[in-house]
């Protein structure tokens, strides 16, 4: 429920970003959900039981806002799938005094858009160049399933799956976080690996060991990435040299480009021939085929086999990525990345055995959602639904672990350097002034650390 220190706050679309974004702000702001499709918001806000309000109708008439007292508005977020309609209804609220007007982007023709039309202070979130970040981020550590940079780039938070070649296979937590102390920790394994449930294990003695299958979380100052890959992982090929690309999106060709710049041979699929011919120009280097990628037989003669050290599986199809993907490790592609937005086909390619995967919707909405929680808080990163990073500074003595045992401390900074806790007397203990990097394993956790440390 909404406090008197919450934000009013207006929400234009309820698809997967519009509808993840009212459930994650309704707890503590007033919520307005606004879609053509009054089914579809009215089936949000009872699936999820939200608090908020509703209003169906075509924003592009702008009389439907005449009913909603604007006075009393503190944001306008835009993240239709319509990107002229997020451009032209941010612009009607940007003239508005006190709102702060933020706006979602696809397609990146329309990236300066704000600016050359007169309203640079539009808060813009480019899906295309958000995504591609974090798929690049996964090329630099090729041993994780999950890769986010947080506290400025200067800690690594990892999610990585034991296989049965991990050299982490039989180690104890307590070694592992004693051998890494400020430079890494082991917060959470998998207890339940059939649904990938992960807790955090409290690693005060050598019982707790990994296993086949684990699923595990860890944080390590980026100062000693190499010597953390270097210790564990040495044997393994982080090589990645051939690289397949599915779709002719903004997301694949930023990422082809930015492949290329990494020396990797990169091949790019494309089912329009239009859009071939563009990148054909535009990716000089990048060996561009037409065709569809879920014919098994293309993908054969263009080398997607156990030569491909990566496949992505990149077009603005859910459905599209997850049948190529599925294709691929059929195929013996050495390593998949699914892309995709609709929570629904989580299961289904947790099924098909993708290595890697990015929700865009947790990947904007996190940026959006900091954005407007900053007064609170430095930094959220939502790392999937259940799991999610805080950063802020301590305005006091803390035992951040205390609240919750679904919540852990990652890292401290202190006296601008990074300290571990793991090797404190009192472990969970932050001190006022640190500022604190910690991880919340469900929703109740987090209202649990809102409600008591950032209220």
């Amino acid at each position: 429920m909404a406090n008197s220190n919450s934000n009013n706050i207006i929400i234009l679309g309820s698809g997967s970003t519009g509808g993840f974004l009212a459930e994650e702000l309704s707890s503590e702001n007033n919520v307005i959900l606004i879609d053509k499709d009054i089914n579809k918001i009215n089936q949000i806000k009872s699936k999820n039981k939200l608090d908020i309000m509703t209003i169906s109708g075509d924003a592009a008439d702008l009389n439907l806002f005449e009913e909603i007292d604007l006075k009393t508005i503190n944001f306008f977020i835009a993240c239709t799938n319509d990107d002229k309609l997020n451009l032209l209804t941010a612009m009607y609220f940007e003239k508005i005094p006190g709102i702060q007007t933020l706006i979602v982007l696809k397609n990146n023709k329309y990236k300066d858009y704000p600016g050359k039309l007169g309203f640079p202070e539009i808060k813009t979130f480019y899906q295309g160049d958000i995504v591609s970040e974090k798929i690049m981020n996964l090329f630099e550590t090729p041993y994780s399933w999950e890769t986010e940079k947080i506290a400025d780039s200067r800690i690594l938070f990892l999610k990585i799956k034991i296989d049965e070649m991990s050299p982490l296979i039989g180690k104890s937590l307590y070694s592992l976080n004693k051998d890494g102390v400020n430079k890494w920790k082991f917060l959470a394994v998998t207890e339940d690996t059939l649904n990938h449930k992960l807790n955090f294990v409290k690693p005060d003695g050598p019982a707790t060991r990994l296993k086949r299958d684990d699923i595990a979380l860890v944080v390590i100052a980026n100062e000693f990435e190499t010597e953390f890959e270097e210790t564990f992982f040495s044997n393994k090929d982080s090589e990645l040299k051939n690289i397949f690309i599915v779709g002719g999106s903004y997301i694949a060709s930023n990422v082809a480009k930015r492949l290329l710049r990494r020396k990797c041979n990169v091949k790019l699929i494309v089912t329009d021939k239009a859009r071939a011919r563009e990148l054909s120009e535009e990716l000089s280097g990048v060996e561009i085929i037409l065709g569809e990628p879920t014919n098994e037989d293309l993908l054969v003669d263009h080398g997607v086999g156990v030569d491909c050290d990566y496949f992505l599986a990149l077009t603005d199809d859910d459905e599209i990525n997850v049948l190529s993907a599925l294709l691929s490790n059929k195929l013996k592609a050495k390593n998949s990345l699914v892309v995709y937005s609709k929570s629904e086909y989580q299961n289904v390619i947790n099924s098909i055995g993708a290595e890697r995967e990015i929700n865009t919707k947790y990947s904007i909405s996190g940026e959006i959602n900091s954005y407007i929680m900053r007064k609170n808080y430095s930094h959220e990163t939502i790392v999937d639904e259940d799991t999610k990073i805080f950063e802020f500074e301590a305005q006091e003595d803390l035992n951040i672990e205390g609240i919750s045992s679904n919540i852990s401390l990652a890292f401290v900074i202190r006296n601008n350097e990074l300290k571990d806790l793991v090797c404190d007397p009192e472990k969970g203990i932050a001190k006022k002034g640190d500022y604190v990097i910690c991880v919340t394993l469900n929703s109740e956790a987090e209202k649990d650390l809102e409600s008591k440390i950032l209220k």
